[in-house]
């Protein structure tokens, strides 16, 4: 790899090398980095950038700049494990600048990660993250694809990270925000935090063939309908995959659902919320089998102390707050705990106006059935078999997102 490289340089073009500066060039990159830096570190950043421009270009047929991307290893500390920008060359054409932590900022990051990465993982994470953009830049160059809304920008570069570094995981602190208040915005105003959504496409639905396609739709269409568009031949719409999306958070059946899991014991430690769940309820409710109708945020609910506003601090107005969908494509958890060993009808009323996608889930001894994958009346004939019941809720784009949840008895 890079040793080999060197030699022959040092043989051909060279190694350019002044004071403080070393400069070495493949056919892809050119890596420049301070004497001093350790050699090892190097050969890590050009072996995950080799490995990135093999699965995104060679494999998997993204197209690129054709001048190698200059690569600048930082020697100083930085809060951040990467950037890229483009630059222009004295006839005024783009070059691809990528940035890179040092060793000991990308180690510092790797030690403060949750899912206890190693450096080789975060420096194979960030150099695929990275590359990414460059081919970010050039499709938005070259009519293929649009870096002016963010849900196209880091989080698809956050998604296809785990594509290159499977084992890294860092995708899911980066969710942190989503997991703990999934309606607290938009998903097209999101940033890292989005990727959560795409590694779950990626997983199920095509892989970085759905990447390509987001891109290239995302040049014409905008917002959702670019992605309505991607995925128009498999007969998904992006409410579609977003709604199954809602399931899967709901149920913890997305990818990596152990590493969740321990970082979800790590988090009820830390916030001292023994009970709770990722996605946190709304609203928790018994069924003792009476009639009853649930219409507000509960005070008991983990997700009422954990919704902050932008200043970060607490609203207390959240506590008792009408249930509310509040944002388009926002996820609702509604926590339905079973007394009563009578059948339990659950209706949802809602604005007609309001595109809304139910689901209905139980949770026994420790994974979930999916009672109803759609439909706003789901009857439950025992529902004592449960420890829990999910109501699960998202919406489109269009209406209030107000809506009602009844519970009532039906005779067996």
């Amino acid at each position: 790899m890079l040793v080999a490289l060197v030699v022959l340089l040092a043989s051909a073009t060279g190694i350019e090398s002044g004071a403080a500066q070393v400069r070495v060039e493949s056919k892809h990159f050119v890596i420049t980095y301070k004497a001093g830096t350790s050699f090892d570190y190097v050969q890590l950043v050009q072996r995950g950038l080799e490995a990135a421009y093999n699965l995104f270009v060679v494999r998997s047929g993204f197209a690129t700049f054709s001048t190698a991307a200059l690569v600048i290893i930082l020697d100083e500390e930085t809060d951040s494990m990467g950037a890229e920008y483009l630059d222009a060359d004295n006839a005024g054409d783009p070059v691809p600048v990528i940035e890179i932590a040092s060793e000991a900022s990308m180690q510092a990051a790797a030690d403060a990660a949750s899912t206890g990465l190693s450096l080789a993982e975060a420096v194979l994470s960030t150099t695929a993250h990275e590359f990414f953009h460059v081919l970010q830049d050039y499709a938005s160059l070259n009519g293929t694809g649009d870096i002016s809304e963010a849900a196209f920008i880091e989080p698809l570069a956050t998604a296809v990270q785990e594509v290159a570094a499977p084992n890294a995981n860092d995708y899911i602190d980066a969710a942190a925000d989503f997991l703990l208040a999934p309606d607290a915005m938009s998903f097209f105003d999101r940033g890292y935090d989005g990727g959560l959504f795409w590694v779950f496409v990626l997983d199920r639905y095509g892989g970085l063939d759905a990447v390509r396609r987001v891109m290239k739709a995302s040049a014409t269409y905008d917002g959702s309908r670019a992605i309505d568009r991607a995925f128009a031949a498999e007969g998904f719409t992006f409410l579609d995959l977003w709604a199954k999306f809602a399931i899967a958070l709901a149920t913890n059946t997305l990818p990596d659902r152990g590493v969740f899991a321990k970082l979800l014991a790590s988090w009820r430690s830390e916030l001292d919320l023994p009970a709770l769940q990722l996605p946190p309820s709304l609203a928790v409710a018994e069924w003792t089998g009476a009639p009853a109708i649930i219409d507000h945020v509960t005070e008991t609910s983990p997700a009422a102390a954990l919704l902050d506003t932008s200043d970060g601090t607490i609203d207390a107005r959240l506590q008792g707050a009408q249930l509310r969908v509040a944002y388009p494509y926002g996820i609702d958890v509604v926590s339905i705990r079973p007394r009563s060993a009578s059948p339990l009808a659950i209706s949802v009323t809602a604005s007609a106006a309001t595109d809304f996608r139910i689901a209905v889930a139980g949770r026994r001894a420790g994974a979930w059935d999916l009672l109803s994958p759609s439909g706003r009346n789901v009857l439950v004939r025992n529902p004592q078999r449960y420890e829990e019941i999910r109501v699960i809720l998202t919406r489109g784009e269009t209406g209030d997102g107000l809506y009602t949840i009844h519970l009532a008895g039906v005779r067996s």
